[in-house]
């Protein structure tokens, strides 16, 4: 667990972390804490999942987020995805980019399973709720098909509606204001540093899906983020402090096409061998464990 003031984190459940930000030290005068909150009221009757995933309790914001790292080990190599917040529909759900209303969310069947990096069995006929619990086992106990170990975690921990003004990292931006956010992102960026030291090895390889996680982690002399440049594959260095870690930027998730092709065209140049298409039917109707 963190020691700093402002932001803690404690990973209580796998997948499962409790985070907390001490607002006396990120708004210490009361005009400005008395402004968060009105704003944050405003941010937290947005939706149902993000009322339940967030309480403030006095000067102390706590909220649930997201990280899944497996403890399992494997002889391949890890890979680190990294995105820029948590939907709070997911961190309520329980699994990264969780099934909702009877579907598949495309993150993982429509980019990741068509650029080749990982294949699930699944039963349709399971309820969203068995159907995200046996994702995260899944994930956790390594039971897919990739040449990859694969970790998944959020740049910015604190979650947000999948729509409307509050959403995504602008959303939270727009809660916490832009000085304040910059104060919480060296926060944020030390903890994903942190967990890349305990997740990847040499042979490991960081990707960021987001403008703040690559600007964040990318080391000093890595090219600068533009959505050109994420587009164009030509996102490619080292995480900060880690110059045998390599780091690539893709587009967001939101940009699907995009996303799959840069991802597979990147980690296929780093010399990784990936499913091949003919072998990745990303639609199974029956569940199979695979390794």
């Amino acid at each position: 667990m963190m020691t700093e003031k402002i932001l803690t984190y404690d990973e209580k459940l796998p997948g499962r972390l409790m985070c907390r930000v001490d607002l006396s030290a990120l708004y210490p005068i009361k005009r400005e804490f008395a402004e968060f909150k009105k704003r944050f009221s405003k941010f937290r009757s947005r939706d149902e999942s993000t009322r339940a995933v967030y309480d403030l309790k006095g000067h102390n914001l706590i909220y649930q987020s997201e990280q899944l790292i497996p403890s399992k080990t494997s002889r391949k190599p890890p890979l680190l995805l990294v995105f820029g917040n948590p939907a709070s529909h997911s961190v309520v759900a329980g699994c990264f980019f969780a099934y909702k209303d009877g579907c598949e969310n495309r993150f993982w069947k429509s980019l990741l399973c068509e650029a080749g990096v990982v294949r699930f069995a699944s039963d349709h006929g399971l309820s969203d709720q068995l159907q995200n619990s046996m994702r995260m086992k899944q994930a956790l106990s390594l039971e897919y098909e990739s040449p990859f170990r694969i970790g998944l975690c959020v740049y910015i921990s604190m979650p947000s509606a999948a729509g409307g003004p509050w959403s995504g990292v602008a959303g939270i931006r727009k809660l916490f204001g832009a000085q304040p956010m910059r104060t919480l992102e060296a926060f944020e960026t030390e903890r994903i540093l942190h967990l890349a030291k305990r997740f990847l090895t040499d042979r490991g390889i960081a990707v960021a899906f987001q403008q703040n996680a690559w600007e964040g982690l990318r080391a000093e002399n890595d090219p600068p983020y533009s959505i050109g440049n994420a587009m164009e594959g030509k996102l490619r260095g080292s995480l900060r402090g880690m110059p045998h870690v390599r780091l690539l930027g893709v587009p967001p998730t939101r940009l699907i096409g995009p996303a799959r092709a840069v991802l597979r065209q990147l980690l296929s140049e780093e010399g990784y061998k990936l499913i091949a298409e003919k072998d990745r039917p990303c639609a199974l109707n029956h569940r199979r464990r695979t390794t």
